[in-house]
């Protein structure tokens, strides 16, 4: 699956620098939640440059180590920090609110407990911080979507704007600072 991901096609409907360039700058610290291969990861870093970090998790080693050897043959392997989600808690406590932008793309329907997801990340952001949150249209129902909207509600984001992006329901979302 995670070649698929990649597939060069991929670039006609989800351009990710098109996508991620209004939300990220050299120096920041991103989250790339659920980053597979890296088709979003390696942008990222490119954008976040050498003084920025991409965090990258994912549930498969993998995904991980493929992830890595494409960072190394770019060029961007001091940027990228790939993250292994586990049973641990600190992986996400090391993160408190250190993080300018998460992209979290396509992955929130595959993560059992989404309040928690949302919880976690929302820990990690730095306050007034964004996330992008897209999620596939046609796999993900509308009411699906607007379910994680209210968990994501719950964990102290609110929407900052509508975006659009091409067979994707999406939204933009700001830690709120109070």
């Amino acid at each position: 699956m995670g070649y698929l991901l990649l597939n060069p096609v991929r670039r006609i409907s989800h351009k990710p620098e098109q996508i991620l360039q209004p939300y990220l700058q050299s120096g920041m610290k991103a989250i790339d939640f659920g980053c597979a291969m890296g088709y979003f990861s390696l942008p990222m870093a490119r954008m976040a440059g050498k003084s920025g970090s991409v965090y990258c998790f994912d549930i498969q080693q993998k995904m991980l180590s493929k992830l890595t050897s494409r960072a190394l043959k770019h060029g961007l392997s001091d940027i990228i920090k790939p993250i292994l989600i586990n049973d641990e808690a600190d992986i996400y406590e090391n993160l408190k609110e250190s993080i300018d932008f998460v992209l979290l793309f396509a992955v929130a329907h595959e993560v059992p407990d989404q309040q928690k997801l949302f919880t976690d990340l929302a820990m990690m952001m730095k306050p007034g911080s964004l996330m992008l949150f897209a999620e596939p249209a046609g796999h993900v129902s509308q009411s699906e979507f607007e379910q994680s909207l209210k968990y994501a509600g719950l964990a102290g984001l609110e929407k900052a704007e509508e975006k659009t992006i091409n067979r994707s329901m999406s939204t933009l979302l700001r830690k709120r600072q109070d």
